[in-house]
């Protein structure tokens, strides 16, 4: 009788040691799963932020590009001015500079207006990527912990 229950005992010392040990399999796959699902949200995140500088990096330098053609035209109106032979030319090409001159300074606002905007708009598609990777990270690792506890009541019941 000694021998059978301690044969029992065996058994049962076996089978919870290997409920026990199948357990951290599942909760370890389910966490590499959770990492690789992190890694993956924040790659996302990082590519969409990258591309959203580069749209603003574009956008400055095509503002600067405008900016400086427009400053360019006035600065050819502006030389007339000093190539003037006649009053009448010199008070001429005094207010075409002066209109050339507003007009660079509105096209100059204008494109760092836009470019501003596009800053803006690239700040706020980076955060609404990085929101969306630091959901994913926590539903994955909710996930992952969840798995991990439904082990532990498996090997707590066995």
């Amino acid at each position: 009788m000694k021998k059978i229950v301690a044969a029992l005992a065996s058994a049962l010392l076996v089978t919870t040691v290997f409920a026990q040990t199948a357990a951290p399999t599942d909760t370890g796959k389910a966490q590499m799963k959770a990492n690789s699902e992190k890694s993956e949200a924040q790659a996302t995140a990082n590519k969409k932020k990258a591309e959203a500088q580069a749209d603003a990096t574009k956008a400055q330098a095509s503002a600067n590009e405008d900016k400086a053609s427009a400053q360019a035209d006035a600065d050819k109106k502006a030389a007339k001015v000093a190539k003037a032979t006649t009053p009448e030319e010199a008070s001429g090409a005094r207010s075409d500079a002066a209109k050339a001159q507003t007009k660079a300074n509105n096209k100059k606002q204008s494109a760092q207006a836009k470019a501003d905007k596009k800053k803006q708009d690239a700040a706020k598609d980076a955060n609404v990527a990085q929101a969306k990777a630091d959901k994913e990270k926590v539903e994955a690792q909710s996930d992952a912990n969840k798995t991990a506890a439904d082990a532990k009541v498996d090997a707590a019941k066995k």
